[in-house]
């Protein structure tokens, strides 16, 4: 399978409770398009490791119980009853995890499933981007004071300058800055607030005038961020590159932005008051958008896909009288069952509104053998994912928002090799390092040698006065010709002298060598004859006697048998001759002369005036 460009592919991930959604997008010169979809449903697992169930502890009276609904302190607005639809809904505390779990549940297994499966079908290294449902975030709406907004006027059509909250730390929105509107929010929220991951959207303001925006900011369970970390701790497992982590809300609103910019609606974009509603198996989230600005956010836990449309449909009429919302023009929704159903009862309760699926607004798979109605939450992994690519129609329309730490972004560097090829790498380094330093020290070798030649040759070319003379010259050399026949003299007669000396003690150290290396032969007699040397001796085998014939190169005369005592007995007679040779000691000072010779004759020098005065 041939592997696909890293840069024109985005696998947009969408993290509810219960499963794991992503679509996988392609972009190119034919445009933009949805390749594959996955869905995965997740496990129940613990980031922390726990049992994954509730701690319960006996005591005595554990058979008497107490259920306790709302705060015992006091009334107010936090006691209302179905406030905000129960609140958030944290049972177990911000830090727990589903069912009072302590600890982030993660879906290690079911992005690594999708990841290999991306990589089984010719994309290994896709741009990812995730995406948290609207339940597993903290929202949190801020209302600044009156003389907060006093100084500049808003512009709700600018959706676009407000959006720098998200990324940069200072930007001034007005005359409020992000450090401003969080510590707003750590007075509003009682957990924990990372700074860096907190995106601020802006809000249509209050009839009075009053500036609002919404907080978006993941919980300390956030599943992502613990999901990446461990998959980044697995040895050997390699990461594509992670970009950022949005929410359903500044998603959905970036949707909506697109569609009434898509749809044409008369009037401009400024005059559409749009509502998109989303209905899901655990909630449901319904968004009113007055122009470009987000107007209200509401996320109606106790209401889903399930319930009858007629029955979302009232519900939603209910948040709008709640909330003093005006007509409505253009009604986008999103189901993950019976949608169909569920656009003709929003068609009834909105006669005079534009209602039509949200689907259309964003690619849809081409590709798939099987054309089944995709889940509602392949929606907003569409969402996330067109964030990183390039396309006209989707510029400037999502919020800059990424609630992923910092950290986590920096991609971590994993070499695709082990650690054998970098060891072979450095030896073969410092081998080639080794060869380098010893070429130019060889080369600055022979560049002094090359010197040191240049300048005896420069000395060579005057030749001392003494030298000059030829028949100086020729004196010397018949000197030195007289000095070595007087020489060779003295050797001839050396050599005449020692030559025969010690014939007979040589023949006897090599007679006796030899007859002990071939065992079992005595001699008996040593007889010399002339030039050479008559033995007699011995034997126990043939063989022997014939064996030290050949080494001492004499010739048998003689070879008797007979036995003595049972055992035979081999006498014989041979002729051995003598070495008359020169002695070492006369050898060795015959080379040490001419050696001595060849070096004085090699040493004189050779004129042009010497070499005319020699006779032809």
């Amino acid at each position: 399978m041939a592997k696909r460009r890293a840069d024109h592919h985005v696998l947009g991930v969408m993290v509810t409770s219960r499963a794991v959604h992503a679509v996988l997008l392609e972009s190119d010169a034919d445009g933009l398009r949805v390749v594959r979809r996955f869905s995965r449903q997740r496990t129940s697992r613990l980031g922390s490791g726990g049992s994954g169930l509730p701690d319960v502890q006996e005591s005595e009276t554990s058979s008497d119980f107490t259920l306790q609904i709302g705060d015992d302190t006091g009334g107010g607005e936090e006691n209302m009853f179905l406030g905000s639809e129960f609140g958030a809904l944290d049972v177990g505390g911000e830090g727990s995890g589903p069912g009072g779990q302590e600890g982030p549940s993660t879906f290690v297994l079911e992005l690594g499933d999708i990841l290999a499966e991306c990589r089984d079908a010719g994309y290994p290294n896709p741009s990812l981007a995730f995406s948290l449902s609207a339940a597993e975030v903290n929202q949190q709406e801020i209302l600044l004071p009156q003389d907060t907004g006093k100084s500049k006027p808003r512009d709700d059509s600018a959706f676009s300058r407000v959006s720098r909250l998200g990324k940069d730390k200072d930007a001034d929105t007005g005359s409020t800055s992000r450090s401003q509107l969080l510590e707003l929010l750590k007075g509003h929220h009682k957990g924990p607030v990372k700074d860096e991951c907190v995106a601020f959207l802006p809000m249509t303001p209050t009839e009075e005038g009053m500036q609002r925006y919404l907080a978006v900011f993941p919980r300390v369970d956030d599943p992502v961020a613990e999901t990446v970390r461990q998959m980044r701790e697995q040895e050997g497992r390699r990461m594509p590159s992670i970009r950022l982590l949005d929410s359903e809300v500044p998603l959905y609103l970036g949707l909506g932005r697109a569609a009434i910019n898509l749809s044409d609606s008369p009037g401009g974009a400024e005059a559409q008051s749009t509502l998109i509603v989303r209905a899901g198996s655990e909630d449901t989230l319904a968004l009113f958008i007055e122009g470009n600005v987000l107007q209200q956010s509401e996320n109606l836990r106790s209401l889903t896909a399930y319930e009858a449309p007629e029955t979302i449909c009232s519900r939603i009429l209910l948040l709008q009288d709640e909330y003093g919302i005006g007509d409505v023009d253009h009604v986008l929704l999103l189901s993950e069952e019976r949608e169909d159903d569920l656009i003709d009862s929003f068609e009834m309760f909105f006669p005079d509104a534009r209602v039509e699926s949200l689907r259309g607004y964003v690619p849809q798979v081409v590709s798939e053998e099987v054309q089944e109605v995709p889940s509602g939450m392949t929606v907003p992994a569409v969402g996330v994912g067109l964030r990183l690519v390039d396309d006209p129609r989707y510029q400037g329309v999502f919020e800059d928002v990424n609630l992923l730490p910092k950290k986590l972004l920096r991609r971590k560097l994993n070499l695709p090799v082990s650690w054998h090829v970098i060891a072979l790498y450095i030896v073969l380094f410092c081998t080639v390092l080794f060869f380098v330093a010893r070429f130019f020290k060889m080369e600055s070798e022979i560049a002094e040698h090359r010197r040191n030649i240049q300048q005896m040759q420069a000395q060579s070319g005057s030749v001392p006065a003494h030298i000059t003379d030829a028949n100086t010259l020729q004196q010397r050399i018949d000197s030195l010709q007289g000095l070595h026949e007087q020489y060779m003299n003295a050797l001839d007669v050396l050599e005449g002298l020692l030559r025969g000396s010690d014939m007979w003690s040589r023949a006897l150290e090599k007679t006796s060598r030899q007859v002990n290396k071939v065992s079992g032969i005595w001699i008996e007699s040593w007889n010399p004859r002339g030039n050479s040397v008559q033995l007699v001796g011995n034997s126990m085998e043939r063989q022997r006697v014939v064996e030290l014939a050949e080494r001492l190169d004499a010739n048998i005369s003689s070879l008797t048998f007979s036995e003595i005592r049972e055992w035979p007995v081999y006498s014989f007679e041979m002729d051995v001759p003598l070495e008359n040779a020169l002695p070492e000691a006369a050898q060795f000072l015959r080379q040490q002369a001419v050696a001595s010779d060849t070096a004085r004759t090699d040493s004189l020098p050779v004129t042009p005036a010497s070499l005319g005065n020699q006779s032809p």
